[in-house]
């Protein structure tokens, strides 16, 4: 959805949000909507035409948990919920956030690992290095502010 055309006549309505909130994970041009629409269904529609069975409550449940999946990544929340808190090399609302401010890298909603694979995600990387330097930093003073109290050397 991100190459020149794509983009710009169709997936960039679904970035209008630089910030996104769980709804907007289906707010997007309706063709886009159909694309990933058929990827959500496929699954289930595949797995009828291997076994030749399929209850309608699968499709129903496969369906509710890829919503989830969709919402949570646009969310801008890290629930404790949330499956790359359970899942190491699942994306996450910080990953996908990135994706939605920066426009370039970090596509994957699911496995990040192709973005790392593919080098997409480079430039998130770093602004999380920045992010976890800075906090270190901000410990750091606290902890010298709390033995500056104590006169602690």
């Amino acid at each position: 959805m991100h190459y020149g055309p794509l983009y710009k006549h169709i997936h960039k309505i679904h970035h209008e949000y630089v910030a996104p909130f769980g709804l907007a994970a289906e707010y997007a041009h309706p063709l886009e909507v159909l694309i990933l629409g058929l990827g959500t269904i496929g699954g289930p529609f595949l797995l009828c035409a291997y076994t030749k069975d399929l209850h309608i409550l699968t499709v129903y449940i496969w369906i509710v948990l890829r919503l989830f999946q969709a919402v949570d990544a646009h969310s801008g929340y890290d629930f404790p919920i949330s499956l790359h808190n359970w899942i190491p090399f699942w994306a996450g609302a910080d990953h996908h956030d990135y994706h939605h401010m920066a426009f370039l890298g970090c596509y994957s909603t699911s496995f990040r690992w192709w973005d790392h694979f593919l080098g997409t995600d480079r430039g998130y990387q770093r602004v999380r290095a920045k992010q976890n330097a800075a906090k270190l930093r901000a410990k750091a003073d606290e902890l010298d502010q709390v033995a500056a109290k104590y006169k602690i050397k």
